[in-house]
């Protein structure tokens, strides 16, 4: 955890059998902390003490297969986006409907997908979200030098895998079903794959490098700006 920041009260939530752990900070309405892939809740505690300095109850979690949580239906390290959103779901549903979530890289795309199925979200901050899932596999081909035959049979077990189409998985597409609640997307241009959402308020964050899609978490302007996000509504409610 951050400097500042004590050890939380223990929560968790259930999907499936399969269990989520977390903790837990401050009194008022709930905010939820959501890690990237292959992090773990730790990784977004640096808004932990502002926000409950601001009266809210802050939850922060590990998703499936990370840190604490236990895995879903695959083996142990290995989860995927959708049962993420389950997951995220269901501390939503055992701790109380999110004022705001605020979420990182994959789990930014897995809260889109929760909210999509009928989630309970206020407002969102995404830092660094994946947009087109598709890319990412097309990028990974590339590294590793598939042929459209073997790029083309790992897409068809990645959709039996999660029981969609990847193009379902896209943030434009998730965010029309999910009907597009207010959204600050914080992205770097060093960091190539920036998603698009209706209505969004937009933040770009400068010069850091290579490791922008991590560096923004401890990026002091997007943290301050997605405090005044979720801090703007509270005023108003």
């Amino acid at each position: 955890m951050p400097p500042g920041v004590p050890a939380g009260r223990p929560v968790e939530a259930y999907w499936d059998g399969h269990r989520v752990a977390g903790e837990e900070w401050g009194e008022g309405p709930a905010i939820y902390l959501v890690h990237g892939w292959g992090g773990q809740r730790a990784h977004l505690a640096v808004f932990v003490k502002p926000l409950v300095e601001a009266g809210y109850r802050v939850i922060a979690f590990d998703l499936p297969s990370h840190n604490e949580s236990d895995p879903g239906a695959l083996a142990p390290g290995r989860t995927t986006a959708t049962e993420c959103a389950d997951a995220i779901t269901a501390m939503i549903e055992a701790h109380g409907p999110a004022h705001a979530v605020i979420a990182h890289s994959l789990g930014a795309n897995a809260t889109a997908l929760a909210a999509a199925d009928g989630a309970p979200v206020g407002r969102l901050v995404f830092l660094a979200p994946m947009g087109d899932f598709p890319l990412h596999l097309d990028w990974f081909a590339a590294r590793h030098n598939f042929g459209r035959r073997i790029r083309a049979g790992l897409h068809r077990r990645l959709e039996k895998r999660i029981a969609m189409p990847l193009y379902e998985t896209n943030m434009t597409r998730v965010g029309r079903r999910a009907s597009y609640p207010p959204l600050l997307l914080i992205h770097d241009p060093d960091d190539p794959d920036s998603p698009s959402w209706q209505g969004a308020q937009f933040m770009t964050t400068q010069g850091l490098g290579r490791l922008a899609h991590y560096r923004i978490l401890r990026h002091r302007p997007a943290i301050n700006a997605g405090l005044e996000f979720i801090g703007h509504h509270a005023t108003q409610s």
